[in-house]
């Protein structure tokens, strides 16, 4: 044990002299949580790839909310679905918030009458739309868009064919006509509060940024390799690993000191700078849960490259390179909504995914340990069998 603590006393004198290492650790994920928080207030790439599924449940069951779904399947941006049993309310919120659908449209008993109503000065709710709490602003205000222009439509329709000779259109931008509901539970907002650009933005770049520890623990472990340092400690007969975990128990804690300041600057910054605060929604625990899973597996990882590579061009080259790979296949770079389907199923395997969907399942989704152990159980395996690894190499090696 004495060791170990003179080890990660040593490590932690290392660390802090590695000014560049500190700031990309801590400067970059802010930097893209600030820019993507502000500038991407829930705007995405146009969406180019397959279909978002949109469940429509059609109580009115009449020619008109018929004539509107027909209409509505002309589209070739969204797939509808009707489903074989209606869900409740609760159940829709919890597909929806599970990522079964994008969108869910519920057209209103009573359509047909209500949409050519004479008196356009009355409340009058004809569609509810159901919004997934990941689902970004660009494709709502397309699918917005699209109901509106096909309420429209479907209106005219009914009129130039006479079922409502006495009545007049109704302007169909008004706000009544159309409800969105958010299915996002939020702990001191409303039920249907809307998920802010921050609640997605801040997961994705905590999760980018805790896998650069690749870099400051890589160049510090070369170092020493180089120096005859790991050589002299090896004298002491310090084994291999209390070797690795002097190094990893730091850098575990700088991980754990990267999510809460990704947080915090989500919660009290980016609302300094125009945009919206952050919303800690979920358990702390289960926060607390995915966070040490996730430093588990950028750690191991990180640790893997370290012992492997001869310099630190190389481990800078493979961990920096590594990790845009895994970001742009993980939906931190890329929403993976936009992507070919082929490549949606890939990126099921990047560990970054895993990290990230697992962060969603709790500050958007309202998750439970059971929605997120999956991502945090593969996060850990991965990341021990990265430690064991690299345990494996660093003892086989003369240095």
């Amino acid at each position: 044990m004495s060791g170990l603590t003179a080890c990660v006393r040593k490590e932690l004198l290392l660390v802090s002299r590695d000014v560049h290492g500190l700031a990309l650790l801590f400067l970059m994920p802010l930097a893209f949580v600030l820019v993507m928080s502000l500038a991407l207030q829930g705007q995405f790439a146009e969406h180019s790839g397959a279909r978002l599924k949109v469940l429509v449940l059609d109580a009115d069951q009449s020619n008109a909310s018929r004539g509107l779904l027909a209409t509505l399947g002309d589209g070739k941006a969204f797939e509808f679905v009707v489903p074989a049993q209606v869900p409740s309310d609760a159940q829709l919120d919890a597909q929806l918030r599970h990522g079964d659908y994008a969108f869910a449209i519920h057209i209103v008993n009573g359509f047909g009458v209500a949409m050519l109503n004479t008196d356009s000065k009355a409340s009058r709710t004809l569609i509810r739309i159901g919004v997934a709490p990941d689902s970004n602003k660009q494709l709502e205000t397309i699918l917005l868009t699209t109901v509106r222009a096909a309420l429209g439509r479907e209106r005219m329709r009914a009129l130039l064919g006479g079922l409502g000779a006495n009545a007049k259109i109704v302007d169909d931008s008004a706000e009544t006509d159309i409800v969105v509901h958010y299915a996002y539970a939020s702990s001191d907002r409303q039920r249907d509060g809307n998920p802010s650009a921050v609640q997605q933005s801040v997961p994705a770049w905590l999760v980018f940024g805790a896998f650069f520890v690749v870099v400051p623990l890589s160049n510090t472990l070369i170092r020493e390799r180089q120096q005859g340092t790991l050589r002299r400690l090896r004298s002491t007969n310090l084994s291999t690993m209390s070797l690795l975990f002097g190094k990893l128990i730091p850098y575990f804690a700088i991980n754990q000191l990267q999510v809460l300041l990704m947080l915090l600057a989500g919660r009290h910054i980016v609302p300094l700078l125009g945009g919206d605060a952050l919303q800690i929604n979920g358990s702390i625990g289960l926060l607390l849960m995915m966070s040490t899973a996730l430093s588990i597996c950028a750690l191991g990882l990180a640790l893997l490259i370290a012992v492997s590579a001869g310099t630190t061009e190389q481990a800078t080259l493979l961990g920096g390179t590594g990790n845009i790979i895994l970001a742009a296949l993980g939906g931190i770079m890329i929403p993976k909504f936009v992507m070919p389907a082929a490549m949606q199923h890939i990126a099921e395997w990047s560990p970054m995914s895993w990290g990230l969907e697992g962060f969603l399942d709790v500050l958007l989704r309202s998750g439970s340990l059971l929605d997120i152990a999956p991502k945090a159980a593969g996060l850990t395996i991965l990341g021990a069998a990265a430690i064991l690894l690299a345990w494996h190499i660093q003892s086989r090696r003369a240095d």
